[in-house]
């Protein structure tokens, strides 16, 4: 072996940067991957991303810094020997078998990072890099950097979890370039600035530090003004495209990327056709080796950054002169001849080529106006627009796309004025009716119409509005029929012809990408991470949006990253959304980008009554009654969940509005809002929420996601003022006494258990209740299972003699009583404070200092963890989780069967630890803890087989974990459920394809 550099092996450098928790998985547990890969072209953030990496490491940690002088034998053995040696405080191993019998010493992880490692490709240290990480030892762990994929074996079986991260995941999202700018530089932009910034950049880790850099000193106003305008020909840039970018690429590289500079996705047959060579396909994959140019999975297909397209554009000529004017008609006609008629258009519309838009567009025809085709048309100018109308076509293509419907009606209106063109008259009436059906100016059609059908569905009576949609298997209809469905609450009948619409892109690519962005928010719960799979499927259709020129799904999106983040940055983000929405006229971007923020406030326990005020209103203005309904019941369960003056009223007019619109899922939570409004009819109004949610194919429990003060275990005005100072509380009718109170005794503290079974004890002592009538002990359970609230005697009697008169059945109750307050405190006198107290007409068992309830506790960590879910912490959420799911042995009070008074609170426990557990699957699987989500997915399961969230989480993690067998044990399990609900599987279907397309891992 021979000795290496020094300064090569350091410690890690300080972690700077912005941390993005969506980069940074749980790197401590045992599950955690052997390998991390980061892997991206220059500027992309990759050693940010390490030192970040590193900082979470709770071992040991060496940092290589390769270097070309590194690429001799045994160099990267012998480094790795040195840090080892280090580790566990040894003399460096002189040979591999001794290094490798040295790793099992290690008593807590070593980290082994090596950066810069494409200096070192083709070299000895690949080989010695792969014979180091096929070392057995548990605690080591590697973490590399590169420009280019290293070629190592990642089939390995120690490999098979291998994390890789790539430039495409280092690009920052537009929520982290507003946090990037606001917190980490400490110079907030505004919502315009940074979704213009992030177009342009397209989120490139070194053009965004290059920006500040460029703008740091400027005014607050100047800067966001250079934000907001930044264009296409900016050079901010260029020194570093220049000297780091581009440096080492031959002249034939560079002339390819010169050339190619229009194009947004680069192929071998495009780069030959306006290179007159026939070798590209070398060139480009050269280039990808580099790291210049990115490439999609399939190797056929290249992309540019656009940072560098701009850079090369500059150098070709300035805008509008012969050498860039030529190269765009050389490109767009290559384009067209491809069939790639709407990016041919783009690309002469930015150079303001009119005449060749309009010879393009007289060629292609309808072609040149499918949905996603017009961007270009934006830029149209009115005197073009005046006398041709295959281009006022184009830009009501366009108006449509961006979510105009009014301006796109006016649009059409002039085509038939302009042309007598069948073809081009027939595609207007088309285009006319979608765009009046959403304007609300439409009259019914004479033929069937998928639009029309989901503007009656939000208008009322949704689930009929479905019907006739079911039969038509068109993915326009499939998406319509998913869409009536889920707004009926039909989301078990929904969510699969959703998915169906989102995995075919390839016929109608905005349907597609709708049905995904409607499932990112529906088929996720949102509990997690918001950085998650939620967010990750919402990147995904914004960007693809971004690129087909969709760009009210853009906007929608936008509002929907917005707030997942869920922090008050996120949330100002999305009223900016509603105001550029509002702005452009488009009412429905506004109602939705509102209506799904208001979702996942609610569903993470965050309440807003003004703001759910607002959205009705919103929807009325449309007159979308059922998502009015909607809108209503959610108001009406924060109301009734914070108890404020007329709740009640807020309660029964959103169930008179759910039951007119004919919503069954709305009116599901409108009977749990009542019931938070009429205790005496809670269980009854509980029932019937559930049931009506069951029947309609509801698969979420809305009202389990807010804490109600009616839940909270708290004593009531007097009572509580009484225990809180030791003082008795009356338990009769007849008046107080006036004998001095016990003031020197202490009311005894009470441990009660509900779930698996009812326990209670007294001062750590079980409470002999063997002496107790059947009756008694019942009426101790019904007061256990409220412990801390008062239960009316008449409610009490009702439910245990219903067959005696008023008076008998009060004194059967009273006598009950009595007996159990024997039992409770046999030493007591009453004087002395009760356990079982009684106030007015009502009852409690009173919970004095030092008591326990494990209803209560499963409340708080519920409770706890939506406030740290909330706060964005993630960890704390997990800790939480854990202490609801680890409460929850058992349902609870099962010795009492099918008592109505506990069936009512048995299953909404159930379901809300269900739910616990899936959450908690989710988060854990977020944090890199892969086998604790396992096994939190199969404790869910076990609680609520029926929960489709945590059978796909179950399934995933088996296969992250690299157990295959697990996973289709499971997958099999999960078939069954399915097909008993009668949505079979599909025999079509792999394993992975039903765990990853569409819902991903979670759902409300």
């Amino acid at each position: 072996m021979v000795d290496p550099h020094p300064e090569r092996l350091s410690k890690a450098p300080s972690a700077f940067g912005l941390l993005r928790p969506r980069l940074t998985p749980g790197l401590n547990d045992s599950s955690s991957p052997r390998l991390g890969l980061v892997v991206g072209p220059p500027g992309t953030g990759k050693t940010t991303l390490l030192t970040q990496w590193a900082a979470q490491c709770s071992g040991d940690v060496a940092w290589y810094r390769s270097s070309k002088l590194d690429a001799k034998p045994e160099r990267m053995i012998v480094c790795f020997a040195i840090a080892l040696a280090r580790a566990i405080k040894a003399e460096p191993a002189s040979s591999f078998p001794a290094l490798a019998r040295a790793t099992e010493r290690l008593e807590r992880p070593l980290y082994f990072v090596v950066d810069d490692f494409h200096l070192l490709e083709d070299t000895c240290a690949e080989a010695e890099l792969e014979q180091l990480i096929a070392l057995s030892s548990p605690n080591v762990r590697f973490l590399v950097g590169s420009r280019r994929s290293p070629h190592l074996n990642l089939a390995r079986s120690e490999l098979q979890t291998a994390l890789t991260i790539r430039g495409d995941d280092l690009r920052f999202r537009i929520p982290e370039i507003d946090e990037l700018f606001r917190n980490t530089y400490g110079q907030p932009l505004s919502h315009d600035g940074v979704s213009n910034l992030a177009q342009v950049t397209e989120g490139w880790a070194a053009a965004l530090h290059l920006f500040h850099l460029a703008t740091k000193n400027r005014t607050s106003t100047a800067r966001r003004r250079s934000a907001e305008s930044l264009g296409a020909t900016s050079r901010f840039a260029r020194d570093y495209l220049t000297h780091h970018f581009l440096a080492g690429i031959s002249a034939e590289m560079e002339e390819l990327l010169r050339v190619s500079c229009l194009l947004e996705v680069l192929t071998p047959s495009r780069c030959d056709a306006l290179l007159d060579r026939n070798d590209s396909r070398v060139l480009l994959h050269q280039l990808e080796r580099l790291g210049v140019l990115s490439m999609d999975d399939d190797g056929t297909m290249f992309r540019t950054p656009k940072v560098l397209r701009q850079y090369l554009l500059a150098s070709v000529g300035d805008a509008g002169s012969d050498a860039q004017v030529e190269l765009r008609q050389r490109t767009a006609a290559i384009l067209e001849q491809e069939g790639a008629v709407g990016a041919g258009l783009q690309v002469l519309a930015e150079g303001n080529d009119w005449k060749a838009v309009g010879q393009v567009l007289g060629r292609a025809g309808t072609l040149a106006v499918l949905p996603g085709m017009c961007r270009w048309a934006a830029s149209l100018p009115d005197s073009v627009l005046r006398d041709d109308a295959w281009t006022m076509l184009a830009r009501c293509r366009q108006m449509v796309d961006d979510g105009r419907p009014a301006a796109a009606e006016r649009a059409a209106a002039r085509v038939p004025d302009l042309t007598a063109d069948r073809d081009c008259r027939r595609l207007a009436r088309d285009l006319s009716l979608t765009a009046a059906v959403w304007a609300g100016s439409a009259a019914p059609p004479s033929v069937f119409a998928p639009s029309w059908e989901l503007r009656n569905a939000l208008h009322s009576n949704p689930g009929a509005a479905a019907r006739p949609l079911a039969y038509r298997r068109q993915p326009e209809n499939v998406l319509a029929a998913g869409l009536s469905l889920l707004v009926a609450g039909n989301q078990k009948a929904a969510l699969p012809l959703l998915i169906g619409a989102a995995e075919r892109p390839g016929t109608c690519l905005g349907s597609a990408l709708a049905a995904q962005l409607v499932l990112a928010v529906f088929g996720h719960d949102n509990s997690g991470t918001a950085s998650g799979a939620a967010a990750t499927e919402v990147d995904a259709v914004l960007g693809e949006a971004e690129r087909r020129g969709l760009t009210w799904l853009c906007r929608l999106a936008h509002g929907i990253q917005a707030a997942l983040r869920r922090t008050p940055a996120g949330f100002k983000a999305v009223d900016a959304v509603i105001a550029s929405c509002e702005d452009r006229g488009d009412e429905w971007g506004a109602a939705l980008v509102a209506a799904a923020a208001a979702l996942i406030r609610l569903r993470s326990g965050a309440t807003d009554l003004e703001q759910l005020e607002a959205l009705a209103l919103r929807f009325r203005r449309l007159s979308a009654g059922t998502l009015e309904a909607w809108a209503r019941s959610a108001q009406a369960l924060v109301a009734a969940s914070l108890d404020i003056p007329g709740a009640l009223d807020t309660v029964q007019t959103a169930e008179a509005f759910a039951r007119a619109a004919a919503v069954p899922g709305a009116l599901a939570i409108s009977y749990a809002a009542m019931a938070l409004q009429t205790p005496d009819e809670y269980e009854e109004l509980m029932r019937q929420a559930t049931q009506t949610g069951q029947s309609a194919g509801l698969l979420c429990r809305p009202w389990t996601w807010l804490v109600p003060k009616s839940q909270q275990r708290r004593l009531p005005g007097p009572m509580k003022q009484a225990v809180a100072a030791d003082l008795p509380l009356s338990t009769s009718q007849e008046p107080s006494r006036t004998d001095p109170p016990c003031r020197g005794a202490r009311l005894p503290s009470l441990d009660v258990a509900c779930f698996s079974g009812f326990t209670l004890r007294r001062d750590g002592v079980a409470v002999d209740l063997s002496k107790i009538r059947p009756q008694a002990r019942t009426v101790l359970r019904i007061l256990s299972l409220n412990a801390g609230r008062l239960v009316h005697r008449e409610k009490l009697a009702g439910i245990l003699w219903p067959d005696l008169d008023a008076p008998a059945a009060l004194h059967a109750l009273q006598v009950s009583v009595s007996c159990l307050r024997g039992a409770l405190q046999p030493e007591g006198t009453s004087e002395c404070p009760q356990l079982l107290a009684r106030q007015g007409e009502a009852y409690a068992l009173v919970l004095g200092t030092g008591s326990t309830f494990d209803l209560a506790d499963f409340d708080d960590a519920l409770y706890a963890a939506s406030k740290a879910r909330s706060a964005g912490d993630n960890p704390g959420t997990a800790v939480e989780l854990r202490r609801a799911v680890e409460l929850y042995t058992g349902e609870v009070l099962p010795e009492d069967g099918p008592a109505e008074w506990a069936a009512e609170t048995r299953e909404r426990y159930r379901m809300r630890a269900a739910e616990a557990a899936a959450s908690l699957a989710g988060v854990e699987f977020g944090l890199g803890n892969s086998a604790a989500a396992a096994a939190a997915a199969t404790r869910s399961v076990e609680i609520d087989p029926w929960r489709d969230e945590s059978w796909r989480t179950l399934v995933e993690t088996f296969r992250q974990l690299g157990d295959p067998a697990a996973a289709q044990r499971a997958q099999s399990r999960y078939d069954v459920v399915l097909n008993s609900l009668g949505v079979p599987a599909g025999p079509d279907r792999t394993t992975a394809d039903k765990v990853t397309v569409g819902l991903r891992t979670e759902s409300p």
